[in-house]
């Protein structure tokens, strides 16, 4: 309509001048959209006056003028409005109307202008693109947004000005490189395309070429994920230029698959974090191999056959389109993030990977990595694993170490990933582990052998570089043991080890931390280079390794250690000492040269017990393998060794003149070789030997003890008493340091000495109180106020000591506390208040925790405090019980595995002595506290899934046994305190009134707890807690039921018929019916009140009559033990005969199986002369052969077969099979309990005082029961419920807008918006682009959801899909009344920036890293919605077009959702919230 109009002013020769005045605006205005769009129009409209001088009547001078005034246009009009809606870009539609229009304005007036206007336009505009992120648009300056659409209307009028367009191009690159992540799509497509769609030939080679080559620099310089995105950015919008058909070979210089940089971005793309750039890096590859068979590609081999990442033949053209076909079919399923929808696909890798490996096609390893990258960056833990276990099962391709030292070990440092797999048996490593240890060898033996000791280096600081959770730690160090033995690791790897040594010191799993150390030090033996590391480097390195966790004498790694250094003895590096270097050394010249510094006490300021323990180790481990390798008398080799140590210590009470820190560091070795040497002279349990080294040992130094004790004596009292008599002096300073002044003191040890010398002062007490013991009646002496001030010390400094040194003040308080029990109580309870405080305190502590907690312990739950009474103390008891006990122990053992098993171990080793000399008043204290064993029997919290994890690799590393010598050392296990309470209770015996007491008391308390869950409204699933101490509850009675007396079963019998009659599980079940069997057994005087458990009211009774029915089945093992048997066995089948026509289907099939087993009775029976039966016999018969009959089809025939097979009725014999075995392993694992609940036998054989008898062996003698596999053939009873069909609501078909098909008729003639708008119906300003979707079904439902919301049209690739039946099925009319576009997919991309100029908003529906939620995203009017196709979804060349990507929120594992109902979706939003502010609108005016 402006064309017309102007053509007809402009035709009638105007004043220009008013024209102008009239159309143009005031400079600081901002005029309305029309205007600006009516003077573009008449500015246009001059351009052909203009260009033809010599047919226009205008005169120079009015052509001049007309030429200032579009200057002026430009400058004071367009500019000044451009910068006004910079300012205020927050106006959303408004601005970007005026902006599409000014910029049309500005592309019409710069042709006419004069040639040197577009230049300073176009340099003003391309300054305001260098903005930072933070400088807001100013006074003549534009916003970057702006300014780009500013010169996207320029380009075409500078493309004659080449230098200028590679101005433009410069600032185009910077802004990429620059500017924020919204603003750089907006430079890519507005600038960078417009300025290629102005070049052709070679001018288009040399700028796709300067983009390409800087777009590589840029990557090759800063290869990180920003720098990816945005370079894949820019390669994806120009790729129809870049990878194009090329018709001259010059063009090759351009060919982006010539250059390894290009590839290496693709690659990076693949493994990206952002799913839109894994997009463009796999739709650039695709790309790249579709050209590739086009062109019939030929890629020249490069001079270095390793930067080759792409290479395509001719003549194999099918198989390589082939093999990258399957690649990017993993790499788009991996999008899935679903494993059953990614597993299937994982073949394609094996495929490709053999068809590579037989040279077929060229295949770079970094292209799998990038696969298996892709895997480990999942959110999805299976298809992480599964990504691990595929490459830990690779064998045709070597691995480049850099992706094992980065990504893998990366990955593998996820705990989850050692989860055992399903199938795996409890104990067994997990597949991962296994896999590990296999994969580890294999690559290693690959690797040259020149760089393996390079590649473990790295391995082994990647260990250190963060922190490892336990048990990847530990299975990563098992690998690296498993490796094969070879010269790798220097002092550098030591060094490493020791980092990672320390890593293993941050988690609380005490057990896995000790099996870690074990491999490691393994690895250290089997890998360290010995010539190139010192003796002094070894045992430096050995200090970090606790004895109280792994190397500890006589255990497995210590002999290994021990033959280790005597076959490298004469092997390692030499020490340079005193500027000489030594000769070869041997383990003793070491210790022996070490020795006379320590004895000397030359070296060190301050005694260091880290050199004493260095030392200690060095002497016992060369004791021990002279003694394994000599066998050399002990005596006289400890006795040359130790020599200078013992000429030290033999002077230190008589000689003055003695050096202090000589017989510190002296009397400090002494300690350490005690501590590390273990407990001398004492035969231990089972097949070990008297420690003849500690026993040499004792014997040297007890020669010495009256020197050392007037040495202790004349420091603990004469120096004192020099520190009383002059004040002036400190005694820290007296005691430590005698010549300070030589040396001075940094102010940071004065707190560590203090600490130091107070925790020295509790360690003297606690020996002297040991040693001279306390008078057993203190109330006679003055002795209680010494105590009780001594106590008082005690408390102030468990207050005042760092945690680590208060262990021997909880020594000495335990020592003192039980004698001030009466005498001072409120100062005992503060004190056992204090220590449990300082324990939980320390509950963070890996290394002091579990020192502190069996500290007190020992304290807490002395032999002394457990005898007390409410009569006796009140208070303390009060604070035992209440405080400090049972809840937060139990508190604690939830977050730490082991903590109840400690209270465990010492409170059954208090109350029942292994030595048997039991105290009859110390075991009576355990009625004060029987609660702790009624909750060990039940004990065993429901783990979470990573604390499953743990308990699984704790199992396993159990299981290793004195293979892993942390088993010897730790015990951290949570189902000790079970094993431990049941080893307590087996020691119980019948004839002990205490003992038989106890079990009563606690059967009740078991009772009790069973019969409360039961009648707990709380329902309960397999496997919960409630389940689980059911079964554990019953598991302790079978265990003690031999041992009771007869009466006391009789009163608890009908306790056992009521739990019969709950509703219980199925492992619950079999060890009720188990215990009434035994009952039966063992008491057959109570079958009685058994047969009358049958006359219980049926309705009451239900299904679960099947228990007592279960113990009829089993009626052989009971009978021989009954008198009258033939009136029994008649009951027996009186009874059976009545439910075998219950109307509960398990109920007839319960009492089925009894009365075949019962009548098979009757048979023997009856052929050893027992009568009785007559014509029941032929019923009974009858009976059976009818049920037999009734069972043969369907359902009821396979459950029939399952019971009779079933464990419980079958290979499972109650009397034959009772045992320790069947009852808390067998049974748990056939009635399918959580595999936590197993207890194997092993685990009772590490409790050495596990008693068991001929009665009830540990093991079950019979293996029929462990031979048979998991299963039930339990049928839950699902009543078939009457389902009433009821009408769906029906849909509402509506004939458009409320009109005939007859009266439509005449309106068909018309086109689409003709027909709506004679209907009455509006049209908005929705356009929505279906170019990308092919199917027509999906086109049809779009175009009729469309169509019902007023869409302004539908763009499909092709018109033709209107006439498919399918597409006319589900669009019932809708595109006679919808106007329809036709826009090929290659035209998309001009058409959509067409519809930019135009100031439409381009909306895609992906899910991006900076996409907004539909919920919160407010549509513009004008707005354009681009729908992706229904497999790959939007083309990766079209992202960089949107202006804003939406994303709908999802709740549930399926990723995306079907392409129309999405865009329903979003049209019904834009719909929603236009109609809603149209409404609004509507009501203002009104």
């Amino acid at each position: 309509m402006f064309s017309v109009l102007i053509d007809a002013v402009l035709s009638s020769s105007p004043d220009y001048d008013i024209l102008f005045e009239s159309l143009t605006w005031p400079s600081d205005s901002w005029p309305g959209t029309e205007r600006v769009e009516a003077l573009t129009a008449f500015i246009e409209g001059l351009g052909p006056i203009l260009s033809e001088s010599d047919t226009t009547p205008l005169s120079a001078a009015k052509r001049r003028s007309i030429v200032d005034k579009i200057n002026s246009v430009v400058w004071n009009q367009c500019l000044p409005l451009l910068s006004k809606v910079s300012t205020r870009a927050g106006e959303g539609m408004r601005c970007r109307e005026t902006t599409a229009a000014a910029c049309r304005l500005v592309s019409v007036c710069v042709p006419l202008c004069d040639e040197a206007v577009s230049g300073r336009v176009a340099l003003s505009v391309l300054r305001s693109l260098q903005q930072s992120e933070e400088e807001m648009p100013g006074p003549g300056r534009l916003g970057v947004e702006v300014a780009s659409e500013v010169m996207a209307a320029l380009v075409p009028s500078l493309s004659a000005d080449e230098q200028l367009t590679l101005t433009t191009l410069s600032y185009a690159l910077s802004c990429i490189k620059t500017l924020p992540d919204s603003l750089v799509s907006k430079i890519t497509v507005r600038l960078l395309l417009t300025v290629l769609k102005c070049c052709s030939g070679a001018r288009l080679t040399s700028v796709l070429k300067l983009i390409l080559e800087d777009m590589c620099r840029w990557h090759s310089t800063d290869r990180t994920p920003v720098v990816t995105e945005r370079t894949l950015l820019c390669l994806t919008a120009l790729s129809d230029h870049l990878l194009k058909p090329r018709s001259l070979p010059s063009s090759c210089d351009l060919d982006p698959r010539l250059c390894v940089q290009f590839w290496r971005m693709v690659q990076d793309g693949l493994t990206h974090r952002d799913c839109v750039s894994r997009k463009r890096a796999l739709y650039l590859l695709k790309m790249c191999v579709s050209l590739s068979e086009q062109e019939g590609f030929d890629c020249p081999l490069s001079p270095s056959e390793e930067d080759i990442l792409f290479k395509w033949a001719p003549s194999r053209s099918m198989l390589l389109r082939e093999f990258w076909e399957d690649y990017a079919l993993v790499m788009e399923t991996l999008e899935e993030n679903q494993i059953h929808v990614v597993r299937p696909v994982l073949n394609r890798i094996d495929t490709a990977l053999s068809v590579a490996a037989s040279g077929q096609v060229f295949f770079h390893p970094s292209w799998l990595l990038c696969v298996y990258q892709r895997m480990f960056h999942s959110e999805n833990k299976s298809l992480m694993r599964e990504g691990v276990c595929h490459l830990l099962e690779l064998q045709a391709l070597q691995q480049p170490a850099f992706f094992i030292v980065g990504p893998f070990m990366d990955v593998l440092s996820e705990r989850s990933l050692f989860h055992k797999s399903v199938g795996q048996s409890v104990g067994e490593c997990p597949e991962l582990g296994a896999k590990l240890q296999v994969f580890m060898t294999t690559f290693f033996t690959s690797l040259p052998s020149e760089h393996r000791g390079r590649m473990l280096l790295q391995m082994i600081q990647q260990l250190c570089s963060k922190h490892w959770c336990a048990a990847p730690l530990l299975f990563l160090s098992q690998a690296l043991s498993k490796l094969p033995p070879g010269p790798l690791l220097g002092i550098e790897g030591l060094t490493a080890l020791r980092e990672v040594l320390r890593c293993t010191m941050v988690t609380h799993q005490v057990l896995l931390r000790g099996a870690a150390q074990c491999f490691l030090l393994n690895s250290a033996l089997c890998l360290t280079k010995v010539s190139a590391v010192t003796f002094d480097d070894v045992f430096s390195f050995l200090v970090h390794f606790r004895a109280d966790e792994s190397l500890s004498r006589r255990t497995q790694i210590w002999n290994q250690l021990c033959a280790w250094l005597s076959d490298n003895e004469g092997s390692f590096k030499p020490r340079i000492m005193d500027g000489d270097c030594t000769k070869k050394e041997t383990v003793r010249g070491y210790v022996q040269s070490e020795i006379f510094p320590c004895s000397s006490g030359l070296s060190e300021r301050l005694p260091d017990s880290r050199e004493a323990d260095k030392l200690a180790r060095a002497v016992l481990l060369c004791v021990d393998m002279e003694r394994n390798h000599n066998k050399a008398k002990i005596g006289t080799t400890l006795e040359s060794l130790l020599s200078p140590l013992l000429d030290t210590l033999s002077r230190v009470g008589t000689n003055l003149y003695l050096p202090l820190r000589k017989s510190d560091k002296s009397l400090q070795l002494v300690l350490q070789l005690f501590q590390l040497g273990g407990t001398p002279s004492c035969e231990r349990v089972g097949e070990e030997q008297v420690d003849n080294v500690m026993v040499a040992m004792e014997r040297l130094i007890f020669k010495l003890v009256d020197p050392i004790q007037e040495f202790i004596l004349r420091r603990l009292l004469g120096e004192l008493q020099e520190v009383n008599d002059d004040s002036s002096e400190s005694p820290i300073i007296l005691l430590f340091f005698s010549d300070a002044g030589e040396q001075g003191l940094l102010l940071q040890d004065w707190g560590r000495i203090a600490a130091n010398f107070m925790r020295d002062q509790w360690i003297c007490l606690s020996f002297l109180m040991k040693a001279f013991g306390i008078p057993e009646s203190v109330e006679i002496s003055n002795d209680s106020e010494t105590l009780k001030a001594a106590l008082s010390c005690g408390v102030e400094a468990l207050a005042l000591l760092p945690s680590d040194l208060v262990l021997p003040v909880l020594t000495f308080i335990e020592t003192v506390l039980p004698h001030l029990l009466l005498h001072d109580e409120p100062m005992c309870v503060e004190a056992v208040t204090l220590s449990w405080e300082l324990v939980q305190g320390l509950s963070t502590n890996a290394h002091d925790f579990w020192p502190a907690l069996k500290g007190f312990i020992s304290m807490a739950f002395h032999r002394k405090l457990l005898e007390l009474t409410d009569t006796s103390a009140p208070t303390l008891l009060a604070a035992l019980k209440q405080v400090i006990q049972i809840r937060l122990l139990m508190e604690l053992s939830q977050s730490k595995s082991g903590v109840f098993g400690v209270l465990l171990q010492h409170c059954c080793q208090t109350w029942l002595p292994t030595d048997q000399d039991s105290d009859n008043t110390v075991f009576s204290s355990v009625f004060s506290h029987i609660n702790i064993l009624t909750e060990a029997c039940v004990y065993g919290p429901v783990f979470r899934r990573d604390q499953r994890l743990i308990q699984d690799v704790q199992t396993y590393v159990e299981r290793l046994g004195e293979e892993c010598a942390a088993n010897v050392a730790v015990t951290r296990d949570d189902q000790l305190p079970r094993t431990c309470v049941l080893a307590f209770l087996s020691h119980l015996e019948s004839s002990n009134l205490q003992h038989e007491r106890l079990m009563e008391e606690l059967i009740m308390d078991l009772l009790k707890t069973d019969n409360d869950i039961s009648k707990s409204k709380v329902r309960y699933y397999s496997n919960s807690l409630q389940h689980r101490v059911k079964n554990r509850v019953w598991q302790t009675l079978l265990l003690l039921l031999p041992k009771l007396r007869v009466e006391f079963v009789a009163t608890v019998l009908n306790c056992v018929f009521e739990a019969g009659f709950c509703s219980n599980h199925a492992s619950v079940k079999y060890q009720i019916e188990w215990m009434m069997i035994l009952i039966l057994v063992h008491y057959p005087h109570h079958i009685d009140s058994f047969w009358a458990c049958f006359n219980r009211d049926h309705d009451k009774t239900k299904t679960s009559i099947c228990t007592f029915l279960s113990v009829l089945v089993h009626f052989n093992v009971i009978i021989p033990h009954l008198q009258d048997k033939d009136v029994h066995l008649r009951k027996a089948l009186d009874i059976i005969l009545q439910w075998c026509f219950n109307h509960n289907f398990s109920v007839r099939l319960y009492a089925l199986l009894a009365l075949k087993r019962v009548w098979s009775l009757a048979g023997v029976q009856a052929e050893e002369g027992a009568g009785g039966l007559g014509g029941l016999s032929v019923v009974i018969e009858a009976c059976l052969n009818q049920a037999e009959a009734m069972q043969s089809t369907g359902n009821a025939n396979k459950n029939w077969t399952r019971i009779q097979e079933h464990f419980f009725f079958g290979a499972f014999h109650p009397v034959r099979d009772y045992s320790v075995e069947t009852i808390f392993y067998t049974f748990p694992s056939l009635s399918e309990m959580a595999d936590d609940e197993w207890i194997p036998p092993w685990k009772f054989e590490k409790v050495l005082c596990f008693s068991e008898s001929p009665s009830f062996p540990l093991r079950n003698p019979a293996p029929d029961l462990s031979q048979l596999q998991p299963g039930d053939w339990i049928q839950q009873d699902k009543g078939e419920q009457n389902k009433e069909e009821r009408w769906a609501e029906v849909q509402k078909k509506i004939t458009p807008w409320r009109l005939g098909i007859q009266e439509q008729e005449p309106e068909l003639q018309l086109i689409p918006q003709q027909r709506a708008a004679r209907l009455g119906k509006l049209h908005g300003a929705l356009l929505v682009v279906a170019s990308l979707i092919d199917k027509p079904t999906n086109l049809g439902g779009l175009c009729r959801t469309c169509e019902i919301f007023g869409a302004s049209a539908l763009v499909l690739d092709s018109l033709r899909h209107v006439s498919d039946k399918h597409f006319q099925s589900l669009s019932v009319s809708s595109e006679l009344w919808l106007p329809l576009l036709e826009v090929k997919p290659m035209e998309l991309t001009d058409f959509l920036q067409v519809k930019k100029s135009e100031g439409y908003c381009i909306v895609g529906v992906e899910q991006t890293a900076n996409s907004q939620s539909l919920q919160d995203y407010q549509f513009p009017e004008k707005t354009l919605l681009l729908l992706g196709n229904e497999r790959e979804g939007i083309p990766a060349n079209l992202l960089q077009m949107f202006d804003v990507c939406v994303e709908i929120p999802q709740q549930g594992v399926t990723r995306s959702l079907n392409v129309h109902v999405s865009a329903a979706l979003l049209i019904w939003e834009y719909t929603r919230q236009h109609l809603t502010s149209g409404s609004a609108e509507v009501n203002s005016k009104t």
